[in-house]
């Protein structure tokens, strides 16, 4: 099971759209199971009150981002000594919208994050930031995805 280092608290209205245990069971024996940690986060946006707006207006947003981040220098610190390595974070949906949510994950999004983590494997791509989001779309009922690289 992919260990889990961070589960924020959620209003009753909000709830993650996939669990550890889905998660593990979807990516086992995927190149870097076992360096990958997951985090349960309560807003994909900050500050708050623009997360509420995207919730309230159904605006898409993600639920879900893989990242990889290389090995710092030794000496340095900072914000990337703390996302050193591989993981993934999922962000909350409306209660309502769960299973839809989770079924979007299952079907379309976990088998993006297993394709994603096999890229790695190609040549120099360790060497630079990565971050793959799977993005909500509540009108849509759809998932969409976004890679950024050299984050």
């Amino acid at each position: 099971m992919i260990p889990t280092r961070l589960k924020a608290k959620l209003p009753k209205r909000l709830s993650y759209p996939i669990g550890a245990e889905a998660i593990s069971a979807a990516l086992t024996g995927i190149t870097h199971f076992d360096e990958l940690t997951l985090n349960f986060w309560n807003e994909p946006v900050w500050p708050g009150s623009e997360f509420r707006r995207l919730i309230k207006d159904s605006i898409p947003y993600t639920i879900l981002a893989a990242e990889y981040e290389p090995p710092v220098k030794p000496g340095y610190g900072g914000k990337s000594s703390l996302i050193n390595g591989w993981k993934i974070t999922i962000y909350p949906v409306v209660r309502a919208l769960k299973h839809l949510a989770h079924r979007l994950l299952m079907e379309q999004g976990l088998p993006l994050v297993v394709d994603w983590l096999g890229l790695s494997r190609q040549g120099g791509w360790i060497s630079r930031a990565h971050r793959l989001e799977l993005v909500f779309e509540p009108k849509s009922e759809s998932l969409s995805q976004r890679e950024i690289v050299g984050v």
